[in-house]
């Protein structure tokens, strides 16, 4: 039965042993020949989220960007056009973020297409986060100026839109 409690590479193990007649291991005990596979195992790599810097950057959506990275356990991949501004953007929060990994994409262009690329290329974004209308992410919100073509390659959140005013269609549909 220790087979299907154990992984491959310890049910494998164990019957090799057996077959040598060799004595089995005590239970939690690494047998010599799985060392240098559990030795060789890469390195945990932690998820991302993305996160559209456009010319502003409110605090309130870098504070929430931070706090989702923390609670997720994940590291922050910034996506903009103006990689030097963001220094300037982020500065202000960089205590904040320690302990989280930040990486910055600068994107060419802002479209459907180049964003959906760098998306693509970094597999290990979980969702985006778009905070004011004109960060790169924005255009991947369904109905926007009709950019919206097919799916996108990862959920997106929007957060503070408006400046914080709630949006004119859902006052709408609250009226009775």
């Amino acid at each position: 039965n220790s087979g299907e409690v154990s992984g491959r590479y310890r049910m494998e193990a164990r019957l090799r042993a057996a077959d040598s007649a060799s004595q089995a291991p005590a239970p939690g005990q690494v047998l010599a020949s799985e060392a240098p596979a559990l030795a060789a195992a890469p390195p945990r790599v932690r998820r991302q989220i993305a996160l559209g810097v456009g010319a502003t950057l409110p605090a309130a959506v870098l504070d929430y960007a931070i706090n989702l990275c923390r609670r997720l356990q994940a590291d922050l991949l910034l996506l903009t056009t103006d990689p030097l501004g963001l220094h300037r953007l982020i500065a202000p929060r960089r205590e904040n973020l320690a302990g989280i990994l930040c990486e910055a994409e600068e994107l060419s262009s802002v479209s459907r297409r180049s964003l959906c690329r760098v998306l693509e290329n970094h597999s290990r974004v979980l969702f985006a986060i778009s905070g004011t209308p004109d960060d790169p992410v924005r255009c991947l919100v369904k109905g926007k100026g009709g950019l919206f073509r097919g799916e996108s390659p990862v959920p997106v959140v929007v957060v503070g839109d408006n400046d914080g005013r709630p949006h004119p269609r859902a006052a709408k549909l609250s009226d009775p």
